[in-house]
């Protein structure tokens, strides 16, 4: 159920007391809802697919009712009594219908009387105008086609992929697609040097759907058709659409403070393109040009006009290189370096206590940045102007990712920042198939060296070694690839030696603890005969978001919260029932369920893999102090657990792995060969857990 000032939207079946308001408001709006056949209500509301609008004191003032066909939902009506139109009815009642179709249909469609001029309503819903048919009845009045696309991937999905990585991708705004093929005048002159043939190998014009929606405010049927065929012509760059509204709202809240004003399809329009892979917007509209840094500051969109595009073209084509991302999730970002920003970053990461210089700092980052066939420099940014990290990747080795610089300014955030890139950088070196990852700078802080020795790093004569193993293996396998690498890369690594000796030695196989110790020192080493337990527990998608999918995290506006995403433990708390056998130490792969409002995709699946370090099972009071750093982050969230004995239980994990790969729900009744929900933990062997793990990195 969705709720939003006093209205309520609830489905309905066939017993509904609400079902007779439906009809009758039918009945009422028949004329522009048109015939719609005895018992047809019924019929739909036996499937659920009637959704009421009810208000506390006038009861149902408007419904949605709709069909599902294969791959995509159809809206038959959307009926709203005269009295409550305007009041946001209709968009509660759209909006209901998109998250409960997100996962499973690719969109929804409707058609709609074009001279019932409802073209800015279904535009401001989301819907994109897509094309004109004729009407069946006997008067042929002309019928709009809008779609709304949940943006799952097809076998169509990724041919904009080679044109983005080849060329420079722009997004034109409306007026200059329209000056480009339909305007003659003058005026227009400045967007047609846009055709210029030499630009068709630099510069791909692209568009966003919402062109669509321009085109359909054209009168003449003629000319709206020419130029919908024309657009499709162009490479549409595609937008997700989950997080679209909020986009909207916060594009509006910006404007009323910047006190510009900007139609609907503009707003909609930015919109769409900050949210696709361009980054540059083209357009001659003054009023969005006079904001056009603002913008830039805000959303990390260039606003050019097309004679701007031209002088700025070869800075253009390195920009995407330094575009923030999100770091883990949260809205900090991370932004290779440039040159010319030496001294701030010396303000900020000079490691004094160490003896070093400014003149030293500076050599050695100019160095890197010069360098940039072999060092990739980062910089961690709070707020566009605040830098909390700095860390430099030597790419140049094939077998070992090099960190010659790595710091962290002072702030709250930095011992677990300081953590977070660490394991980042294990990651990255294991799964670019390294195996192993070495700290070279020499002028570390306290906060940095504690960080690397919680790590498993070992001292070495040049700074601090790591073994990552990207492999599943056996025992006796791992202890031949230990000896190897001892043997073959000198003596940085003899301590390889001494424990490939002691897993002869020591009974690995039977000693649970001594192997997950072992798995954690050469993570994200996976050892296959070992009697680690493995389990599948299913959390909520909310929580998972916080806690450690950072993939989950970035299909909301806000990101997660940075005080969980960065910590490399975390604690998710769980009724004791049904725990199936679940203790520490053991593996566990993380099901994520849907979220209640169907807020994101790619959930129903297996999404990550962790290593359970403590279970403890305790008062929800006792258990919420004991890990309040770590775990969820309101308390009422624990208290809505099902207590067992006054008891809940705490799962403290680490380590956490998030898959390239998803793994649905079907892949995983195929691989465990059951129709289990994953409603509680469920307990699986080594073979079938190593089946899974590399499916989230191979989906073979």
């Amino acid at each position: 159920m969705v709720k939003e000032s006093s209205i309520k939207i609830e489905e309905i079946d066939n017993t509904s007391s609400h079902l007779d308001t439906v009809k009758e408001l039918w009945r009422l709006n028949s004329a522009t809802l048109g015939f719609f056949p005895k018992g047809a209500f019924a019929e739909r509301a036996k499937k659920r697919q009637i959704l009421v609008a009810l208000d506390p004191e006038a009861g149902c003032v408007g419904y949605l009712l709709y069909r599902e066909s294969y791959d995509r939902i159809t809206i038959v009506h959307l009926c709203v009594n005269k009295e409550h139109q305007n009041k946001k009815v209709a968009r509660l009642l759209v909006k209901h219908l998109k998250q409960i179709t997100q996962e499973k249909y690719r969109g929804i469609g409707l058609h709609c009387r074009r001279d019932y001029d409802l073209a800015s309503m279904w535009s401001r819903l989301g819907f994109v105008y897509q094309y004109d048919k004729e009407g069946r009845g006997k008067d042929k009045k002309k019928l709009e086609f809008w779609w709304f696309d949940h943006g799952h991937p097809d076998i169509f999905s990724n041919i904009h992929i080679d044109k983005v990585e080849s060329k420079l991708c722009i997004i034109i705004d409306a007026s200059i697609f329209f000056d480009l093929y339909m305007n003659e005048d003058i005026n227009s002159e400045e967007s047609k040097v846009l055709l210029a043939d030499w630009l068709d190998s630099e510069v791909e014009i692209c568009l966003t759907d919402e062109i669509f929606n321009y085109i359909n405010l054209i009168p003449d049927d003629k000319e709206r058709e020419s130029q919908r065929q024309i657009a499709k012509r162009f490479l549409i760059l595609p937008t997700p659409s989950e997080n679209l509204d909020e986009l909207i709202q916060v594009i509006q809240s910006f404007l009323i403070q910047k006190n510009r004003d900007f139609s609907d399809f503009d707003v909609r329009h930015l919109a769409r393109t900050i949210a696709s892979e361009s980054h540059i917007f083209v357009t001659n509209n003054p009023v969005m040009l006079n904001v056009a840094d603002k913008i830039y500051d805000r959303f990390r969109l260039s606003v050019l006009t097309p004679h701007e595009l031209l002088t700025q073209l070869d800075e253009l084509h390195n920009k995407p290189d330094y575009q923030p991302v999100r770091l883990a999730g949260t809205l900090l970002q991370q932004i290779l370096v440039q040159k010319g920003q030496e001294d701030l970053l010396t303000n900020y990461f000079i490691c004094i206590n160490q003896g070093e210089t400014r003149t030293e700092f500076q050599q050695r980052l100019r160095r890197f940045l010069t360098e940039s066939e072999k060092f990739d420099c980062y910089v961690v940014m709070e707020n566009q102007n605040q830098p909390l990290a700095l860390f430099v990747y030597g790419k140049h080795k094939k077998d070992e990712l090099e960190i010659p610089l790595i710091r962290v300014s002072k702030s709250q955030l930095s011992g677990t920042l300081a953590r977070h890139l660490i394991f980042q950088s294990i990651l990255r070196s294991a799964h670019e198939n390294r195996h192993s990852t070495k700290i070279t700078d020499l002028k570390l802080d306290e906060t940095i060296t504690s960080a690397i020795q919680e790590d498993n790093f070992v001292r070495v004569q040049n700074g601090w070694l790591k073994i990552n193993l990207a492999v599943v293996e056996t025992v006796s396998q791992l202890s031949i690839r230990l000896a190897n690498l001892a043997s073959n890369l000198g003596q940085e690594y003899n301590f390889c030696l001494q424990i490939a000796n002691n897993l002869n030695l020591n009974n690995c196989m039977k000693d649970v603890q001594l192997s997950a110790n072992i798995e954690k020192f050469f993570f994200p080493l996976k050892i296959i005969d070992t009697e680690i337990p493995n389990f599948i527990i299913p959390i909520k998608a909310e929580f998972a978001k916080d806690l450690f999918d950072y993939d989950l995290a970035k299909q909301t506006l806000f990101g997660s919260k940075i005080e969980l995403a960065f910590n490399r433990e975390a604690v998710y708390y769980r009724s004791v029932k049904n725990s199936r056998g679940l203790k520490a130490p053991c593996r566990v792969l993380w099901y994520v369920s849907p979220s209640k409002h169907g807020k994101y995709c790619g959930v129903s699946a297996i999404r990550a893999c962790s290593f359970v370090d403590e279970i403890i099972i305790d008062e929800p009071k006792n258990l919420y102090q004991r890990f309040q750093r770590l775990g969820i982050y309101k308390f009422e969230d624990i208290l809505a657990i099902n207590l067992d004995d006054g008891n809940i239980m705490a799962i403290r994990f680490s380590n956490t792995e998030l898959f390239n790969y998803p793994i649905e729900l079907r892949q995983i009744r195929e691989v465990i060969n059951s129709k289990e929900s994953f409603q509680s933990a469920y307990k699986i062997n080594s073979e079938l857990f190593i089946e899974l793990y590399n499916l989230g990195y191979t989906n073979k």
